[in-house]
């Protein structure tokens, strides 16, 4: 069988002022990956049901600020947000994460450097996705596709990742692109990214959300350091930019 990893991000290399960049995967073995596709489509079956929206995806950020379609109350939607990381941490998966933070203010970034960072998180986080304990001889990373032109870019950064990372790959890697409305995975990676982003930014709590509490929620799904509890430097990483 395969090992599926989703990948997804929030934020921007661009916009490090604006708080963190955020790069997370999910780890699923392919065999399981219908319970995860069956309690998405469930959970937005039931949403679509009991508040009469039109939702297809669970995208965070729209959620969060109460964008289209998420037209409902903001205690309905921080209720919606915890039910997500509910379903997460009951989930066989894998969670492996790399965060870019600034370690100073004025820290200038160009464009140029902001490419050259995302190719450096991916490469982080290729070295974990090699870390994470795994059966499978092969595994296939499934991204979240934007354009072609953009595809092509991260696919050669992931691969150039995994020629340079320090851990040895541990399967065979395939790369491919799809779209986050037919993966519920790529949405959980989503959620995952922008929580760990607020968590980072120390931003706990917004309004109704309780982002620390639905971060303990699905924290046991974040891969620790082999033979420890701690998860810091390993499933979590933080990269601190000079």
């Amino acid at each position: 069988m395969t090992l599926l990893i989703f990948i997804d991000e929030s934020g921007d290399p661009l916009q490090l002022n604006e708080g963190p960049y955020v790069i997370s995967s999910v780890a699923v073995r392919e065999e399981e990956l219908g319970v995860i596709d069956n309690a998405f489509h469930d959970l937005i079956r039931s949403i679509n049901g009991q508040y009469r929206i039109r939702v297809n995806e669970i995208h965070t950020k729209l959620l969060v600020k109460g964008n289209s379609p998420w037209r409902i109350p903001i205690v309905e939607r921080a209720r919606i947000f915890q039910e997500i990381a509910d379903l997460i941490s009951r989930l066989n998966i894998v969670l492996n994460i790399v965060a870019v933070v600034k370690a100073r203010p004025g820290v200038e970034i160009s464009r140029r450097r902001a490419l050259g960072i995302r190719r450096h998180a991916l490469k982080l986080l290729v070295e974990r996705l090699y870390m994470t304990r795994a059966d499978e001889e092969l595994a296939l990373i499934v991204l979240d596709s934007k354009n072609l032109r953009e595809d092509a870019n991260i696919r050669r950064d992931v691969e150039r990742g995994i020629e340079e990372g320090l851990a040895n790959p541990t399967y065979r890697t395939y790369i491919t692109f799809s779209y986050s409305h037919r993966e519920p995975a790529i949405q959980i990676a989503d959620y995952v990214a922008y929580l760990v982003r607020h968590i980072i930014m120390k931003q706990y709590r917004w309004q109704s959300f309780d982002f620390e509490r639905a971060f303990l929620t699905i924290e046991s799904k974040i891969r620790r350091c082999p033979g420890e509890e701690t998860y810091e430097e390993c499933g979590l990483k933080v990269w601190e930019i000079e």
